[in-house]
């Protein structure tokens, strides 16, 4: 099956920048075998939606769809990522579309074509998640690095209002444009950053950004090499960074800072105390803890029954470290970015 870069992109900033446990790149409803919900609503939602911007904005968004069912049978999702947490509730659901034209995004003649056809993946992607997952809220998303002004202005100002009436109808969906430097920021540069951590070769876009960085000159490198050698910082908060969760930007910040050789003895023995990452990151288990090669891995890693620290150790001046997992964003965020450009600044 091909597959293509902007979707690889996806998958990783999925994976590994959202947390999320599953994901599918080009998903398709069974229609024929799954079960629906909310039918009345999802058809409403069609037809409301149609009849918005067509009276406001002579847009026929459906003129090919003759109904809703027939409409979802065409439902394709570029990539969709689910978010699962305890008790295997889903926490957040996203379903995005991406579209990569190097001349800027064009699906037709007309720019009012190009318009509707984004339109009309954004709803019927609403549209799947309530009718096949039973989901009243979900983060909908079309992403492409480039599209002009002529198409991007109207259609930002669209989707807002698309998001309203999917409010009016107690559907909490987030709609969301992401290109051109929204696209750089929030994903590219998240994704490339966060290359150094991941090894998995079945993701094309990461890999091909680790071969890249074989070869490139530091000054151009995307993301920072594996590698003892110091080399360029990266700002110790970048801009997208809010996009990471907080236990990737931690894993991927420690990368950095071991690869360039930045942390001191002194610091290393801080991070390993309870009191120093309570007042420091606001957290309740050391950052780092020294592996002991007479106990097993798992019985290291847990704290009363639960996994509190990464498998994979850290190797810093020879010796293995596990670091912690457990990172909550309301509470830790803010101290781990104020360690973290102190750190930055002393170096």
């Amino acid at each position: 099956m091909k597959i293509e870069i902007g979707e690889s992109l996806m998958l990783s900033w999925l994976r590994h920048a959202k947390n999320c446990q599953l994901v599918q790149l080009n998903w398709k409803p069974s229609v024929k075998s799954w079960e629906s919900y909310n039918d009345a609503v999802v058809e409403s939602m069609m037809k409301d939606s149609d009849q918005y911007f067509k009276g406001k904005y002579s847009l026929d968004l459906f003129k090919q769809n003759s109904s809703y069912s027939q409409l979802l049978q065409q439902a394709e999702i570029d990539a969709l990522g689910m978010e699962v947490g305890g008790a295997n509730v889903v926490q957040n659901i996203y379903g995005i579309d991406v579209a990569f034209h190097e001349n800027g995004l064009n699906y037709g003649s007309k720019k009012e074509e190009t318009i509707s056809r984004v339109l009309k993946k954004m709803i019927r992607t609403a549209m799947a998640i309530h009718g096949y997952f039973n989901l009243n809220t979900g983060n909908i998303i079309f992403a492409a690095p480039k599209i002009s002004a002529a198409i991007r202005e109207p259609l930002q100002l669209y989707i807002s209002e698309l998001q309203e009436l999917f409010h009016g109808k107690g559907l909490n969906f987030r709609f969301e444009l992401l290109c051109n430097a929204d696209f750089k920021e929030k994903i590219f540069n998240v994704v490339t950053t966060l290359s150094n951590s991941v090894s998995d070769t079945s993701e094309l876009f990461m890999r091909s950004i680790q071969m890249y960085n074989l070869f490139v000159d530091d000054k151009q490198a995307m993301s920072l090499p594996k590698t003892a050698t110091k080399t360029k910082k990266l700002p110790a908060v970048f801009k997208g960074s809010e996009v990471i969760k907080i236990g990737a930007l931690v894993s991927s910040s420690f990368e950095r800072l071991i690869a360039n050789d930045v942390l001191t003895e002194q610091e290393i023995e801080r991070l390993q105390r309870l009191d120093y990452a309570k007042r420091t990151f606001n957290i309740t288990y050391p950052v780092l803890k020294k592996v002991d090669s007479t106990i097993s891995m798992t019985e290291q890693r847990n704290v009363n029954g639960h996994p509190r620290f990464y498998a994979d150790p850290y190797k810093i001046n020879g010796t293995d470290y596990l670091l912690c997992n457990h990172w909550v964003e309301e509470l830790s965020r803010s101290y781990f970015d104020a360690w973290l450009r102190r750190i930055d600044e002393t170096n």
